[in-house]
Formats: structure tokens, C-alpha cells, sequence
């Protein structure tokens, strides 16, 4: 159970109703409970959704790789919420059900190309260790430019900051959701 409330369009001020009629037309509903327990702090929601949909939306990185790391960072953090809705996200932008069945043995599956398993050490590192050894730098810099280099990083340290959100505040799946 979540240590803060759901909140609802209507249970907040009505000069921020619509952070939650923006959520509604760009995602439909129901608005997610992550979105409902950060509704808690509407001005920092806000800037969660406009930093969130840049990274998720504007960026070139592939968003199978981008999808891969996310799903490391989740899965490191036990972030259920956070695994199953990027899960799912993966899917829809092709990764493959075999390779997201085989992230916890990423380094000796065969599922995963040289890029693939270099993102993954890259999103492992940076979320254990903080610090990144310039091999995995190196490796990423065979075949990202800075800019996706950045837009990586930018997206593990996100996502970081999700899951340090997700997992103390309890922020459970909404009912009927699942991996597809």
C-alpha cells in the first residue's frame, strides 16, 4: 500500500487541474498512480512530466536500447511498478519478450547484441556504483554519438530518481495491469 495518497483531479488546486487534463489527453485514463502520488507536490510534478516526456519522447537514442536501460534500472531496484510499465513500453517498441525474459543473465545470453549488452553494463554500473569504468564509457562511445551518450545518461539518472521514488513512497501497479 502507498505511504501517500492517490490524488485525483479534483482533489487538487484548481490552477493545477490541469497537470492531470494534460496526463488525460496525452496518456488517456486512467492517470497513472505514480502520477497520482507525486500529485502530492504539483509544481515538482510538473517538472517530473515535462523532464520525463523530453526524455522519453525527444531524444534520439534507440528507444529499444533506451527501454533496456530503464528496465535495468527498475530491475536492480526491485521497482515492480517501474519494470512492468517499461515492460511493457519495450514491447511496444519492439524489443523482443525472449531478450526482456533474459535481462537477469544479459552478460552470457545470447539474446543480446554487443550495443545491447554494452547500454545494459552501462545502467548497471551507473546504478550500483554511481562511477562508470571508461571500458563501458568506451564501449558506448563505439556507436553513440554525445548526444546519445548524454541522452543515456540523462535517462539512467532519471530513472534512478524514479525508482528512489517508486520503491520507499509503495507506489503499487493500477489494478489490471500487467506484463504484455
Amino acid at each position: 500500500m502507498a505511504r501517500v495518497p492517490y490524488l485525483n483531479r479534483d482533489d487538487l488546486p484548481q490552477a493545477d487541474r490541469d497537470i492531470f487534463d494534460n496526463l488525460i489527453a496525452e496518456r488517456g485514463q486512467p492517470v497513472g498512480n505514480i502520477f497520482r502520488a507525486l500529485a502530492n507536490t504539483p509544481g515538482l510534478l510538473r517538472r517530473f512530466l515535462a523532464l520525463g516526456g523530453e526524455l522519453r519522447n525527444k531524444t534520439a537514442l534507440d528507444p529499444g536500447l533506451r527501454e533496456l536501460a530503464l528496465l535495468t534500472v527498475g530491475r536492480l531496484a526491485e521497482a515492480e511498478y517501474e519494470f512492468v510499465h517499461h515492460w511493457n513500453l519495450a514491447r511496444r517498441v519492439g524489443v523482443s519478450r525472449e531478450k526482456l525474459e533474459a535481462l537477469a543473465d544479459w552478460e552470457r545470453s545470447a539474446a543480446f547484441s554487443d550495443e545491447e549488452r554494452a547500454v545494459i553494463r552501462y545502467a548497471v554500473e551507473a546504478s550500483r556504483n554511481v562511477k562508470v569504468a571508461d571500458s563501458t564509457w568506451n564501449a558506448l562511445k563505439k556507436f553513440l554519438d554525445t548526444r546519445r551518450m548524454m541522452e543515456l545518461v540523462m535517462n539512467v539518472a532519471f530513472y534512478n530518481m524514479v525508482v528512489r521514488v517508486l520503491v520507499p513512497v509503495g507506489v503499487e501497479l493500477e489494478p489490471g495491469v500487467k506484463k504484455l
